[in-house]
């Protein structure tokens, strides 16, 4: 039976992250708690996507996320694609965005020279919510392509898996299942065992840890987190929620756990609140069927929605900061990668997505 509505945050500290991913490189400083230009999560997430469609540049294949130094971010378009999807707003630049994916998707699929599952599950993601055929997109089978990256032991790509395994592999999974494929027993089943048990530390069980080389050794207290977690949950929600309900209701636990005196979410237990760990969790409690404003996630009367929402820059901003997020990182300016995985969880739906482009973006602060 789940603990959830019986956990309160925890206020231990971890002494450090064993993690290469960006977000946990510092204990972050406090969050921006500016007035939010709105307080409803959908429209939060329009005001977004329209900061978003600002930052775009274009040139004869589409539109794209320029790099800091030239060039193409080419995380950074995809990502910022998913978030106008996610959003339903600013359908213009999303198929702008699209065609210069698809014009460039021979080479975005390799990183290092080699096929990355990572990029390609964002990429089947991004076919996806486009309506555009995965076995060619912009000539390339990323079916086959990701298919070709699978071990005998179930992981998806030879890269060192220390930082990120479970994370490409469950957005592996994810585009898989987002364009209706079967996913390999193996891929599940190695994504499944990396879940820390019933033996692990209090505050570790049902976590899941960037990777765990060895799933017979009990995880650590300062092993697990909430990124891999909730993208897990997406993963194992789109691939069986019957079979792994159990799976998912433990991670779900783990993340309450987790969560802060704000009722946000930090990315492990201790480091406060930030809003791309947030927004992700937000997904994952979607994924799995219950309201991330429901009573068992609120804490002292605030919602995970009002920590996400307490990030973005509001009418006193500089008005080309207005509807973009800012992290603990950024000293109150716009993150731009807080800004794109902020705008999937307030729009308040887990991937695979299923866009509605029926409404014109709002602007905010006009009224």
């Amino acid at each position: 039976m789940s603990i959830r509505a019986a956990i309160r945050p925890r206020t231990s500290r971890f002494a450090a992250l064993a993690t290469g991913v960006a977000l946990a490189l510092s204990v972050p400083v406090g969050a921006a708690h500016a007035d939010p230009p709105t307080d409803d999560p959908q429209t939060a997430a329009q005001y977004a996507a329209g900061w978003l469609a600002d930052q775009f540049a274009t040139d004869t294949d589409g539109a794209y996320i320029p790099a800091t130094g030239g060039g193409a971010d080419a995380s950074g378009t995809l990502q910022s694609a998913l978030a106008l999807a996610a959003a339903g707003a600013e359908e213009a630049t999303f198929d702008d965005a699209v065609a210069w994916l698809a014009a460039n998707a021979s080479t975005l699929v390799t990183v290092g020279g080699a096929d990355d599952p990572g990029r390609i599950g964002y990429l089947l993601l991004l076919a996806d919510a486009a309506g555009e055929d995965p076995t060619d997109f912009g000539g390339v089978d990323l079916v086959d392509r990701l298919d070709g990256t699978l071990t005998t032991g179930g992981l998806y790509g030879t890269a060192d898996a220390t930082w990120d395994g479970v994370f490409r592999q469950s957005l592996a999974v994810l585009g898989l299942r987002a364009n209706g494929e079967i996913v390999p027993a193996a891929a599940r089943n190695w994504l499944a065992g990396q879940q820390c048990g019933a033996t692990s530390p209090a505050g570790a069980a049902g976590g899941f840890a960037p990777y765990r080389a060895d799933t017979t050794v009990a995880c650590t207290a300062s092993g697990p987190e909430t990124n891999s977690t909730a993208l897990a949950v997406q993963a194992l929600a789109a691939t069986d929620a019957t079979t792994y309900a159990a799976a998912i209701d433990d991670a779900l636990d783990y993340l309450a756990g987790a969560q802060e005196a704000d009722a946000g979410f930090p990315f492990a237990p201790g480091f406060g609140s930030d809003p791309n760990s947030t927004a992700l969790v937000v997904q994952a409690i979607d994924a799995a069927g219950e309201d991330p404003a429901g009573t068992a996630w609120q804490v002292g009367g605030s919602t995970p929605y009002d920590s996400l929402l307490s990030w973005q820059l509001g009418c006193d901003a500089d008005p080309a900061d207005i509807g973009a997020f800012a992290s603990p990182w950024s000293g109150g300016a716009p993150d731009q990668l807080a800004t794109q995985q902020a705008v999937w969880g307030a729009a308040g739906t887990a991937f695979p997505l299923d866009p509605d482009f029926t409404a014109p973006t709002p602007v905010p602060c006009t009224a």
